[in-house]
């Protein structure tokens, strides 16, 4: 018995080879492209701006000299401008310590980014320290910043080592690390300085120790007539008051050269 192949037309007919297939693959398309076009008529009406951007954002600028900073906002499309110095206790003079906008933001082209820079750090007064104990008035401009000067003494009615004066004086502002020169009591003036000149620089000494008071510098000058290390001349003069252990300076003579 034999069985006869049925050659009909296929069950299932691609769906675009007909009329109605097409026909239905168009009102798809129409549909999806109204979709999409809805979409994005939406988009660019609650959000105006462009959709492909050429924003950037504002670079970390801190720390950084004028220089560079300049140079890396050129780069990123944007414009400097700068606000006054100002002081800042770490940030070496000329460096950027403050940006406005913040590193991050994103900004227009040709925007501008303003920046501070550092004038270095603010003066700082100095301490008021007369009366206080020499060793303690060093620790405290120290700690304030300053360095110590050139230390001197003179008499004074305080007891000798407290300090009566400092160059410059309390409240006067200088840079940190400004060297501040310290003046010390060297107790009341009440010895008189005797005169020692026509001695020799031996017995100038002994004259001075026996007083209270120390030989001081010594120079030399040509004298006529007189030998080689005679006193010509003192300082403080004689009958000036001193304090004990004030120092006396000499000048000796020397013999002209023959």
């Amino acid at each position: 018995m034999r069985f006869r192949r049925h050659e009909g037309q296929p069950l299932l007919q691609p769906m675009f080879e007909t009329i109605a297939g097409r026909r239905l693959v168009l009102q798809v398309a129409v549909v999806l492209g109204a979709f999409l076009l809805g979409y994005l008529l939406t988009v660019i009406w609650l959000f105006p701006s462009k959709l492909f951007s050429t924003d950037h954002a504002v670079p970390r600028l801190l720390d950084l000299g004028v220089t560079e900073a300049k140079s890396r906002l050129t780069k990123a499309g944007f414009r400097m401008k700068l606000d006054p110095d100002m002081a800042h206790p770490k940030a070496p003079k000329g460096t950027v310590v403050w940006q406005d906008p913040a590193p991050g933001v994103v900004l227009p082209p040709n925007s501008p980014i303003t920046l501070a820079l550092s004038n270095g750090p603010a003066p700082i007064a100095v301490p008021d320290v007369v009366g206080f104990d020499a060793n303690l008035a060093v620790k405290v401009l120290q700690a304030s910043g300053l360095t110590i000067g050139v230390t001197d003494s003179l008499p004074s009615a305080a007891d000798p080592g407290v300090v009566v004066a400092t160059r410059p004086g309390a409240g006067v502002g200088r840079d940190p690390g400004t060297p501040v020169d310290v003046v010390v009591s060297r107790g009341p003036a009440e010895i008189s300085v005797p005169g020692v000149i026509g001695m020799t620089t031996q017995q100038a000494r002994e004259r001075l120790e026996l007083a209270g008071l120390a030989l001081g510098s010594t120079s030399s000058r040509t004298v006529l007539g007189k030998p080689d290390g005679i006193v010509v001349e003192q300082q403080p003069a004689p009958g000036t008051l001193s304090a004990r252990g004030g120092k006396v300076d000499l000048i000796l003579s020397r013999k002209a050269s023959p």
